[in-house]
C-alpha cells in the first residue's frame, strides 16, 4: 500500500464514546438494485427481498453489463455508469416519492462495481460505483483533493456521516449508504443475507491483528479525522502505517470492559488466527510482513460478523481469482457477514476506522451505518460486502 503522501488529517480528538443511540433503518427503507440482463442478479435480489420481507415498490431493475460473467464486465464507463446505473436509480426515487425514504441501497451480484477511464479517481486506479453511488443527491459536496508531491492524484469526498452517532438519514447527511449482497458465487451472495438473520453469537471474539514492524503508533489520537467537528478542514498530517496499528490497540483498550467480548489483540510480527469463529476481524491482511495464505483462508467467522483488511484492492474482484492481494470475498467464502473492501489504491486513510466501525457495530448500530460512520471518505474506491440491516444486537 502506497503511504507516502500528505493528506488532510485532524487534530487530536477525544476517545471514541460508546454509541448514544442504535440503528432504526428497516425493510421500508431500503432500495435494491437488480440487474434485469443478469439472471444472476435477479435472482439474489428476490431472494433478499423474500427473507427481509422488502415489497415491490422498493426494487428498481437496471439494465446493464453482467458483471457476474467475466472480470472485464466488473468495470464500466464513467457515461454508462450515469446512464446504466446512477440514472435510472434516481429517476425511480423521484418518480416513487422515495427520495427521503430510502436510507440504503443494495446492489446485488451482476451489477458493476468499478469506474474504468477514471480521471477523478487519481493515476492509482478507478472509483467505485458503489460509492459514487453513495454520493447520489448530496449538494455540492466538499472534496478532498489528495496530492501528491505537487500532483493531484484524486479528488474523494469528505464523508459528512464520520463518527456519527446517530442513525442515517439521508434528508441530514445527503447521499445514501450503498452495499451489495455479492462474492465468489450466488451462494455467497445468498449466504450474505442468512449470516445477517441468523442468530447473534453468544460468544463474541474480536480479533485485532497488528504488524509490529510497521510500528505501534500512539492510541490516545486515534482516529485521526480528516475534519473538525465543526466540518472545517483540518491541515495537513499524513497517516502512517503506525497509525492503523495504533487505532486497533485504542479498540483494543476500548472493549476491555465490555462484557460479552472477547478482545484479541497481536502487536507482534506474527500473521495470527483464532480456532473459534470470529465476530470482527482487523488486519493488514496481504500488506502484514508476516502474512501466510494458509492462516489468512484458514479464518471462521461467526452469524452476523464484519471484516476490514487494510489491503490497497482487497475489493478489485468478486469473481476467483489466483495472485495479487488479499480479497475479501475469500473472507465471504469463509463465513463473514460483511467485509469492507478497495478496488483500486485508497491509500490508509480510506481503511474504516477500527475504533470506530467495531464500537459503533458491537453498540447496535447496522452493518452499513458502522462501515460509513468509520470511514473518512465517500466517492472514492470503497465497497462494502453485506445486507445493511445486519445488527449484532436484536433481531435486524
Amino acid at each position: 500500500m502506497k503511504i507516502k503522501l500528505p493528506i488532510l488529517l485532524c487534530i487530536i480528538l477525544p476517545l471514541l464514546q460508546g454509541c448514544s443511540s442504535r440503528a432504526v433503518g428497516g425493510p421500508e427503507n431500503v432500495l435494491v438494485v437488480s440487474n434485469a440482463n443478469s439472471p444472476v442478479s435477479q435472482r439474489i435480489a428476490s431472494y433478499y427481498m423474500e427473507e427481509r420481507g422488502i415489497t415491490s415498490k422498493y426494487l428498481v431493475n437496471i439494465r446493464t453489463i453482467d458483471s457476474s460473467l467475466c472480470a472485464t464486465n466488473e468495470s464500466i464507463s464513467p457515461k454508462d455508469y450515469i446512464e446504466q446505473i446512477h440514472r435510472p436509480i434516481q429517476s425511480y426515487l423521484d418518480n416513487q416519492g422515495l427520495t427521503n425514504k430510502i436510507q440504503y441501497i443494495v446492489l446485488t451480484k451482476g451489477v458493476p462495481f468499478k469506474l474504468s477511464s477514471d480521471p477523478t479517481g487519481g493515476s492509482s486506479g478507478g472509483q467505485s460505483v458503489d460509492s459514487i453511488l453513495a454520493t447520489m443527491g448530496m449538494a455540492k459536496p466538499p472534496m478532498l483533493i489528495i496530492n501528491n508531491n505537487g500532483k493531484n492524484i484524486g479528488n474523494p469526498i469528505i464523508n459528512r456521516y464520520w463518527r456519527s452517532n446517530k442513525p442515517f438519514s439521508h434528508a441530514e447527511y445527503g447521499g445514501y449508504l450503498v452495499t451489495r449482497l455479492d462474492g465468489y458465487t450466488e451462494a455467497d451472495a445468498k449466504a450474505l443475507v442468512d449470516r445477517a438473520l441468523a442468530p447473534s453469537p453468544v460468544e463474541r471474539i474480536v480479533l485485532l491483528d497488528a504488524d509490529l514492524k510497521k510500528g505501534l503508533g500512539d492510541p490516545s489520537v486515534q482516529p485521526i479525522s480528516l475534519i473538525a467537528p465543526d466540518g472545517s478542514r483540518l491541515p495537513e498530517t499524513p497517516i502512517r502505517f503506525s497509525d492503523f496499528n495504533a487505532d486497533m490497540i485504542h479498540l483494543h483498550d476500548l472493549l476491555l470492559d465490555r462484557k460479552q467480548v472477547n478482545v484479541v489483540l497481536d502487536r507482534t510480527n506474527d500473521f495470527v488466527c483464532n480456532a473459534k469463529p470470529l465476530t470482527v476481524y482487523v488486519s493488514w491482511g496481504s500488506n502484514d510482513s508476516k502474512f501466510n495464505a494458509d492462516t489468512y483462508h484458514s479464518l471462521k467467522f461467526a452469524p452476523r460478523s464484519l471484516a476490514e483488511t487494510a489491503v490497497s484492492s482487497s475489493g478489485r474482484t468478486l469473481l476467483k481469482t489466483t495472485g495479487g492481494q488479499s480479497l475479501i470475498a475469500d473472507l465471504i467464502a469463509q463465513g463473514a457477514a460483511g467485509a469492507k473492501g478497495y478496488v483500486t489504491e485508497p491509500y490508509l486513510f480510506a481503511m474504516a476506522s477500527p475504533s470506530v466501525f467495531v464500537c459503533q457495530y458491537i453498540s447496535g448500530r447496522n452493518l452499513a451505518e458502522s462501515f460509513y460512520s468509520g470511514s473518512r471518505l465517500i466517492g472514492w474506491k470503497d465497497i462494502v460486502l453485506g445486507d445493511p440491516l445486519c445488527c449484532l444486537e436484536g433481531s435486524k
